[in-house]
């Protein structure tokens, strides 16, 4: 079967390789075509050598195992990128942590948190060497409506790959309380709400059926990072989902706080999913 095409950013960068290989690698995966892309800035292109520029696409590209378009899109590279990403039929956005301009925006910073605002395309953000298919998607939630979106959608994406759900907890104002009960049953109810939600997603997505879940005591990236850990998965094999707006922090007017900073700090790869009008 046929996928819709990805689209990857790429500034010839050795940066730039990861994100590049793994979107040849899903390409060869689906069958589908992928979409290479060069943004150049209004000066740039000006005064452009497109012969160079389409034999230095061709070197860097080198023998694809599927289908190549390339493009060449002129203006402000985080807004030349998240152009073509809004382009029709286009299923997957694919980015590096590549520098793009000379004021040293990172693709973890405020280049990604413009790309995330300005495409609702799925984009997936790749640190790691494309070895292998992704294995393990871990997925956090704070059980909103955007979570289990967010969930369902990058099940979809990769299907291939073994679901793991967690919910990270915690006492409010641990520190003044010292009871362990005030634990427990903080610790019971979640576990309620958690096998609810799971329940509540295999009914919206019986091919989740298999997908595991875990509560974890901490913060959000512990609990991700407890999950990983804890089972060993290979980093370049497991995948992070998440929803770019929620609750618990996650809805903001741009891209979530704790969403932007797990960008940062997570190893693993991440698909980030558009929710931002996801209702509540």
């Amino acid at each position: 079967m046929v996928s819709a095409p990805i689209v990857v950013a790429t500034d010839f960068s050795a940066r730039a390789d990861r994100a590049l290989d793994r979107a040849l690698l899903l390409g060869k995966e689906r069958h589908c075509t992928v979409r290479v892309i060069h943004a150049l800035d209004f000066m740039d292109a000006d005064n452009a050598d497109w012969a160079s520029l389409e034999n230095r696409m061709a070197q860097t590209i080198g023998e694809a195992p599927c289908p190549i378009e390339t493009a060449f899109p002129e203006g402000s590279p985080p807004h030349a990128i998240a152009t073509e990403a809004r382009a029709s039929g286009v299923e997957l956005l694919v980015l590096g942590p590549a520098r793009y301009n000379s004021l040293g925006d990172y693709f973890l910073g405020t280049a990604v948190d413009y790309v995330l605002r300005n495409t609702d395309r799925p984009t997936l953000v790749v640190k790691n060497r494309a070895r292998m298919p992704y294995g393990h998607i871990v997925a956090g939630t704070d059980f909103s409506p955007a979570s289990a979106h967010a969930i369902i959608e990058g099940a979809r994406l990769f299907p291939d790959a073994q679901l793991h759900v967690v919910h990270a907890w915690h006492v409010p104002f641990e520190g003044l309380q010292r009871d362990q009960y005030v634990a427990e049953e903080i610790e019971a109810d979640e576990s309620k709400r958690l096998a609810k939600f799971m329940d509540d997603l295999k009914s919206q997505a019986p091919n989740l059926k298999d997908a595991t879940f875990r509560l974890v005591r901490g913060a959000v990236h512990q609990a991700l990072t407890t999950e990983i850990r804890s089972h060993d998965y290979d980093p370049a094999a497991t995948l992070v989902v998440l929803g770019s707006h929620g609750t618990s922090g996650f809805r903001q007017a741009a891209l979530g706080s704790v969403t932007s900073d797990l960008l940062t700090t997570l190893a693993s790869d991440i698909l980030v999913i558009n929710t931002k009008n996801v209702e509540p």
